[in-house]
């Protein structure tokens, strides 16, 4: 009786302290099982809060237009959140500041500061852009050329200077955005509106052997492409304190514009209609901009811009009314440089020859007219539309 009796209260003994164990084990992992989750949650809240951060770089690609920004975004297991993007001291600096939070675990979000540099873009990204539409018939041509390794050159022996960056774009993403017709050939690519599952549908009269895709030998494959964003398009503002009026160069004459001249002394014109009659030449001495509040004309035997530098000459087009801009450049007329026009028509014909980038709402070309884009233009921020954006700084908070 008295092993038996010994044997029961140890036994009972034991069966509570290992329960004490077992309850402390499983309190244990319970917690550890907390610990692990929370670690999830806090990882998946800094990985949303990262993804704000590159979001927030998209969002700063065009600075001056807010109204495709994306500020914050759910998904199922969390979201994040853009806070803030706020311009710094520094010029082209900006600060963003973001959080990001797990669905599951919503009172504990992690935020991230970080610091871009934003570095402007050119506008003159193809040959020819046109934000509505744009046509090219008869035999015109579209290819590229960089005029810092000098003039334009298709004759091997001659010191070759050309290229397949004869790129044609369009923000349509409707049938007939890009029309092409008669013996015409694009080398380069032709890039429509963003999205679009098949970008051949925007081309009316698409044929792939008068495409070559922007590849030497020629791919179908890079044809047509779509965009992955609109092309912007911001507004030409005329700078206060610049006035306009009309001005001719007369048939047979030269007028030269200089980086020092100008109403304000800076190399900067203005005329409401310019006209460049037969045999005219309207160049620079250096870099220039000139502005146009009404109808751009050259016809016969013209020569406007700078033939050794296509950069020199930026002309901007603005429309200070409801009226649509036309512009024109027609015959056997030379154009060296970069024409920005975001609500005008411009239409080049003939046999013309424009050596740099013409942007603008609707581009026709007809005719042999021929357009060699300029890839030095890439550093004409004259006018920019999107920005690089450079991380310089980064930090958790």
């Amino acid at each position: 009786m008295n092993r038996d009796g010994f044997v029961y209260p140890l036994a009972i003994g034991v069966t509570f302290i290992l329960t004490v164990l077992s309850a402390t084990l499983l309190m244990r992992g319970v917690s550890e099982l907390n610990i692990s989750s929370r670690q999830v949650y806090s990882s998946a809240a800094f990985h949303y809060a990262d993804a704000a951060v590159d979001q927030a770089a998209k969002n700063l690609r065009t600075p001056t237009d807010t109204t495709d920004d994306v500020m914050t975004t759910t998904y199922g297991n969390g979201s994040f959140t853009v806070d803030s993007m706020t311009a710094l001291a520094t010029p082209g600096e900006w600060q963003v500041l973001t959080s990001g939070v797990s669905a599951a675990d919503p009172n504990t979000p992690r935020h991230i500061e970080a610091i871009y540099r934003m570095t402007p873009q050119s506008v003159f990204q193809f040959a020819l852009f046109g934000a509505n539409n744009v046509t090219v018939s008869g035999s015109a041509i579209t290819d590229s050329y960089d005029s810092r390794l000098g003039p334009y050159e298709d004759d091997p022996g001659l010191g070759y200077n050309k290229d397949h960056h004869g790129d044609i774009g369009t923000n349509s993403t409707s049938s007939g955005g890009v029309t092409i017709s008669g013996s015409i050939f694009i080398d380069g690519q032709v890039a429509v509106g963003p999205t679009v599952t098949d970008p051949t549908s925007i081309v009316t009269g698409y044929d792939a052997s008068f495409i070559t895709g922007g590849t030497s030998p020629a791919s179908n494959t890079q044809d047509v492409v779509s965009m992955s964003q609109a092309f912007p398009m911001p507004p030409v503002v005329v700078p206060l304190g610049l006035t306009c009026s009309n001005h001719t160069v007369t048939g047979h004459t030269t007028e030269t514009l200089s980086p020092t001249g100008g109403p304000l002394g800076n190399g900067t014109y203005c005329y409401n209609n310019l006209t460049v009659q037969g045999g005219g030449e309207l160049t620079t001495s250096g870099p220039v901009t000139v502005y146009l509040t009404g109808v751009f004309t050259a016809t016969g035997n013209t020569v406007v811009g700078d033939p050794s530098d296509p950069k020199a000459m930026t002309v901007l087009v603005s429309s200070t009314g409801a009226a649509t801009l036309e512009g024109t450049i027609t015959g056997s007329s030379e154009f060296y440089g970069a024409l920005y026009g975001p609500s005008a028509i411009m239409t080049i014909s003939g046999n013309a020859d424009v050596y740099g980038s013409i942007v603008a709402q609707t581009v026709n070309v007809t005719g042999s007219a021929s357009v060699h884009y300029d890839t030095a233009l890439t550093e004409n921020t004259t006018i920019s539309n999107t920005s690089r954006a450079t991380m310089v700084a980064w930090r958790e908070l």
